[in-house]
């Protein structure tokens, strides 16, 4: 009988104790820090020519151990988002789609730099996870081969066919993003940008050290910020548009 007893007693208590020992175990050890970023960019040369403008962005995953505060050194991992022909040569006119590739990061602003294209970058912004899921998914899709190349990609699906502009647009779900010409370079970035601040969790304000932890500082970037929606706004995007910086 007390063998059965103390059994009884062992089941009823086992539960209690578990419960406890989680409890009091390590945050840490549990769960892990975890952030995203988005980084839109945009070059172009001055006056501003398709041939010589392009639309970027790159997605960061930040994590660390632990659930505290994000330490000075955490884990990232990029998803860019930087489509062009495979050529290397912008073609507005060209009849039909041609193969792409999608550039890294620093390959992209080596490349802008080499073109003599001044870049922009708006952000560093922190997002929400999905937006950085739905981005890497485009990655992939992009570095599969799926995707091909066309400037002037009217007609065309995105998933069939892209430029870099509906490349980046494309992470967003929903109708196709329209850009009113002169529709390239930074007023094309900043379209895409507004497109994605549904999953921006703060616009007004920036994460610099996610920027220069992807090396940015080596790089002439002129920083963008989100302007209010105003004839101020827009009557200052066609001064950057044409020239001042």
């Amino acid at each position: 009988m007390r063998t059965r007893a103390n059994a009884g007693w062992l089941r009823a208590v086992l539960p209690l104790l578990a419960s406890a020992l989680l409890v009091a175990a390590p945050a840490g050890r549990l769960r892990a820090g975890e952030s995203h970023y988005l980084l839109m960019f945009a070059s172009q040369r001055i006056p501003n020519v398709p041939d010589h403008a392009h639309t970027f962005a790159t997605f960061v995953r930040v994590t660390w151990p632990g659930d505290g505060p994000c330490p000075p050194s955490p884990h990232l991992e990029a998803q860019t988002i930087s489509w062009c022909p495979a050529s290397g040569r912008v073609r507005i006119g060209a009849l039909h789609p041609e193969p792409g590739r999608n550039l890294g990061l620093e390959e992209t602003l080596r490349l802008a730099q080499e073109n003599r294209e001044r870049i922009s970058l708006w952000g560093p912004y922190e997002i929400e996870a999905e937006l950085y899921q739905a981005a890497a998914r485009q990655a992939a899709q992009l570095e599969a081969g799926v995707v091909r190349y066309k400037a002037n990609d009217a007609g065309y699906r995105s998933d069939r066919v892209s430029n870099c502009i509906h490349a980046v647009s494309a992470v967003a779900d929903g109708s196709r993003l329209r850009v009113a010409s002169p529709g390239w370079g930074e007023v094309a970035s900043y379209a895409v940008l507004l497109r994605l601040l549904p999953w921006v969790i703060e616009s007004g304000r920036v994460h610099p050290h996610i920027a220069t932890a992807l090396g940015l500082d080596a790089y002439p970037v002129i920083h963008r910020t989100v302007q209010p929606a105003s004839l101020e706004a827009v009557l200052d995007s066609i001064h950057h548009l044409f020239g001042r910086p």
